[in-house]
């Protein structure tokens, strides 16, 4: 059965993304932390958000169009038997891009504090002096962060995600040392790290983008058609994940009028909110959008809304519960993580309100790039830029609406709002598009996992608050109870998911038992030729999944 190997595949490329990407965002986190316990929540620490707001602004529109844009434009070229074309469009691609960022670059630096100005016009003269020099410092990161997402796209486009998910965790292990430098010689340190770690993350894929057939020739055809079809169809994405950051200026420029740390309680809470997308939504849209985009490319609807809707039934039975439970425990895992060094009481408390705020709006933020992808594959760029425009328009509404009575709160709360409402109206346009797309059976799954999560929140808030009575104390006391309080609701939603019998758990959970039953068969270690295989799946099995670091 078709549509069984295809799930089959999806599970098993997602689970093998998802390792990688762990340790990635494992990574992420403590450098979060030991940002938290270096810095604090302080000026220094709002000066660095603020100066990296531009090149993280660039990162998102540039490096996600990149990713999403080589694997259709790719695949196009390789159904076509051209693949030694496609490799020469992106050799000219990849020339215009570093042409046209240097320049930005160049022409960027000289006005830092023009750029500070623009981003955060609130901030205190000093803090907004040391958040300039700090741009300067780290604006040539968006040249080699934007060559690290194209190459990822174009190894993902060739079945190779290995490489293009190990590149993150080089980029987090120079910012980690970066800051343990800092606690010398300060926040300069931390702006000079983050620019070598983007150096390191394009650096480390190139190995294997070689290995791939990649052979980079500089070329400045611009009248290749292949340029102009990569351009159609980046352009759109750009403007669509351009207005998707009008968020994060938004929150940067009402929030630099507040109290000093309402920036980084955000940056600290926001962090946290989405590591559940970061680890695992991320694998997802990575595993499904090859194939839908392969599923759109023959014009086989049908399979691509069974893609799609097992990615969004994966998606949801994560990204509720890990709403609840953060929410629930919100306290605890604020000062677990990040209480101690330099991050206070107050610190706390405010990471705290920002984070209860995010919660509500966890499950949008991870449906988002899932449904977006959807489009995408069908090589709409359009759409999801036109939602993008309502949503942000959204946000600043209750925006300023909610920041009166909650501060920073109200600011995350509002972002949590306009989240919810793209994604209702993304699945709506989507249904409209692939009527396959059954909202029936979606809308049944999901409010049995909004119900097994509620089960769940109120069994974890029973366990911590019996918990919080005996295990009091230091780091090790608070990491024992957030633990428990974590392993009594996953029990608890299990049980819970097995009741109401929802079906993805339950496809989820009878393929766990059966690789736990079989073995994971050939598992193999470095090659004579230098090459690696992350593992492969048993023989018995129809879809044979070896994920590949080299591209074989």
């Amino acid at each position: 059965d078709q549509a069984m190997i295809n799930t089959n595949t999806i599970a098993r490329a997602t689970a093998v993304i998802a390792v990688f990407t762990l340790l990635s965002k494992v990574l992420g986190f403590v450098r979060e932390m030991a940002m938290a316990h270096v810095f604090g929540a302080s000026a220094a620490t709002d000066a660095f958000l603020v100066a990296y707001t531009l090149p993280n602004i660039v990162f998102a529109v540039l490096g996600g169009a990149l990713v999403v844009v080589a694997v259709p434009v790719f695949s196009a070229y390789a159904a076509g038997g051209k693949r030694e074309e496609a490799w020469r469009v992106f050799s000219i691609f990849t020339t215009v891009l570093v042409s046209a960022l240097a320049l930005l670059i160049l022409a960027g630096m000289p006005f830092s504090r023009q750029i500070v100005w623009i981003v955060a016009p609130g901030l205190p003269e000093g803090t907004a002096l040391l958040a300039a020099k700090l741009v300067a410092v780290m604006l040539p990161a968006v040249l080699f962060f934007c060559l690290a997402n194209l190459f990822a796209g174009l190894l993902n486009a060739n079945s190779i995600f290995g490489p293009a998910s190990v590149w993150p965790l080089v980029n987090n292990i120079f910012v980690i040392a970066s800051i343990l430098l800092g606690i010398k010689s300060g926040i300069y340190a931390v702006a000079f790290g983050a620019l070598a770690g983007n150096v390191a993350a394009a650096a480390v894929q190139i190995p294997y983008l070689r290995r791939a057939g990649f052979a980079f020739k500089p070329s400045l055809d611009i009248h290749h058609p292949g340029l102009k079809q990569v351009f159609s169809l980046m352009l759109p994405v750009m403007v669509g994940t351009g207005v998707g950051q009008a968020y994060l200026l938004i929150d940067r420029i009402l929030a630099s009028g507040l109290a000093e740390g309402s920036i980084s309680a955000l940056n600290y809470a926001s962090k946290l909110i989405l590591l559940p997308q970061g680890i695992f939504v991320t694998a997802v849209g990575t595993a499904i959008f090859t194939s839908m985009s392969s599923s759109a490319a023959r014009g086989n609807l049908g399979d691509l809304a069974r893609t799609l809707s097992r990615g969004i039934k994966m998606v949801l039975l994560v990204a509720f519960p890990a709403g609840v439970g953060l929410a629930v425990l919100r306290d605890p895992v604020v000062r677990l993580l990040f209480g101690r060094g330099a991050f206070d009481e107050k610190d706390a408390a405010m990471t705290s309100l920002a984070l209860l705020c995010f919660s509500f709006g966890l499950a949008g933020q991870c449906l988002n790039p899932i449904l977006s992808r959807g489009f995408f594959a069908l090589r709409d760029t359009v759409t999801p830029v036109k939602t993008g425009i309502i949503t942000v328009a959204v946000n600043l509404a209750f925006s300023l609406l909610l920041i009166g009575p909650l501060k920073h709160g109200g600011l995350a709360l509002a972002n949590s709002i306009a989240a919810n409402f793209n994604v209702i109206v993304l699945f709506w346009l989507l249904s409209r598009r692939v009527p396959e797309l059954s909202a029936g059976g979606l809308r049944r799954f999901t409010g049995g996992v909004v119900l097994a999560s509620g089960i769940m929140g109120l069994a974890v808030a029973g366990a911590d608050a019996l918990l919080s009575g005996v295990l009091e104390g230091g780091a090790a006391a608070l990491a024992l109870r957030a633990g428990l309080d974590i392993l009594a609701g996953v029990a608890v939603l299990a049980a819970a998911c097995e009741v109401l019998k929802l079906d993805e758990y339950l496809y989820l959970r009878d393929l766990a038992l059966r690789l736990y039953g079989k073995g994971v068969s050939g598992i193999r270690g470095k090659h004579g030729d230098g090459s690696f295989v992350c593992f492969q799946m048993p023989t018995q099995e129809k879809s044979v999944i070896a994920e590949k670091l080299d591209g074989e």
